[in-house]
Order: C-alpha cells, then structure tokens, then sequence
C-alpha cells in the first residue's frame, strides 16, 4: 500500500491564503517558510514539501492570479460585434483582479518579458492576453482598427486595463470604479478604430 500524503491540498490551500495576507499585510520581505507555517499551525517541513521554498511559494501564488484571469477572460462569450466584445473582456480583467486584490502586484512582480513559452505561469498569462488578441485580429480582418497592428492594439489595451485595476485596487476610482472602467475603455477603443494619419 502507498504511503498516504503527509500534506495535502487543505494544507496548501491554508498556506496560500496565510502568505497571501502577509503579502498584502506587509509586502514580499515578510513572507517566510518561518512565518507562513505558523500562521497555519504546521512545520516548514510542510511549506518546503508543498513549495520547494519561498519562491516556489511566491510562484504558486502567481499561478493562482493568472489562473483566475484566464477563467475570466475565458468565460466572455464570443460576440459578433468585436468592439462589445473587447469591453466585456476588460471587465473581465477588473473581475479578476477584484478577485485576487492581495496579489495582483506580486502577480506583475513575478511575470518577465522573454519568459519560456515553457513555463506554465507564462502560458496561464498568455492565453489570458491570446483570448484579447484572437478579437482584436477578427476585428482589424473587418477594418474595425484600420491600419492598426495586432499587437499594438492588444499591448494598448493591457496597458489600460493594467493602469485602471491598479488605481481601483488603491481605492482611487472610488465607487465610480466600473463607470469609469467602461468610460476609458470604449474611449480608447473609439481612438483606436480612427484611421491613422
């Protein structure tokens, strides 16, 4: 018979949320193998057997972020109208990081340019942003964004989206958050489909 699991996904699980708060409490330096088990009232033995260390810790809790933006973006039902389209999936963005507010700046901290197509916290965050880009191609395919490039458009949006859920997550945007949302996002996709020039 197999030897049974010394610390299973109600552990992890315990342990994710403790470091999340310490994250959110006090920033990166303060999560540790140390801090994180005492929270939960178990051993770094459990922390290094779920996480390997520190960084394995930080990483999962990555994952748990882009994991989440990509359940959201993925449930946006496609549209035969792109520009609705492209608003509902920036809402879906918002939607995720209201989520996981706690670590939506680790989330950026963690994720690099360059990083392997290998890598499975790159591939969770590039089929988040492949979900935008599949529209924003069958759009510029209909003239919607003349002379516009895929990418640009697509790198446009992620800079918007990102700039708006990192002010409403410190409490700017204040109870007009989703107006404002809507209002930026159809403004900057009404300047995107003005022809260049």
């Amino acid at each position: 018979m197999g030897r049974p699991k010394e610390h299973g996904a109600q552990t992890r699980a315990a342990l994710l949320t403790a470091a999340a708060e310490l994250l959110h409490a006090e920033g990166p330096g303060a999560v540790s193998v140390r801090r994180v088990a005492a929270a939960v009232g178990t051993s770094t033995r459990a922390v290094y057997s779920l996480f390997d260390d520190k960084d394995g810790l930080l990483r999962a809790l990555s994952i748990e972020v882009a994991e989440t933006m990509r359940r959201h973006h993925e449930a946006v039902p496609a549209s035969d109208d792109p520009i609705a389209e492209i608003v509902e999936l920036a809402l879906a963005y918002r939607a995720a990081a209201l989520e996981k507010p706690k670590l939506y700046d680790l989330f950026f901290g963690t994720v690099r340019p360059g990083a392997s197509q290998a890598d499975p916290l790159f591939a969770l965050v590039y089929r988040s942003f492949e979900r935008v880009l599949s529209v924003v191609r069958r759009a510029i395919a209909e003239g919607v964004f003349p002379g516009r490039a895929e990418l640009e458009v697509g790198l446009n949006l992620f800079a918007l989206v990102h700039g708006l859920a990192s002010l409403e997550l410190r409490g700017v945007l204040g109870g007009e958050a989703e107006k404002i949302w809507r209002q930026s996002v159809t403004a900057t996709l009404t300047g995107l489909r003005q022809a260049l020039g």
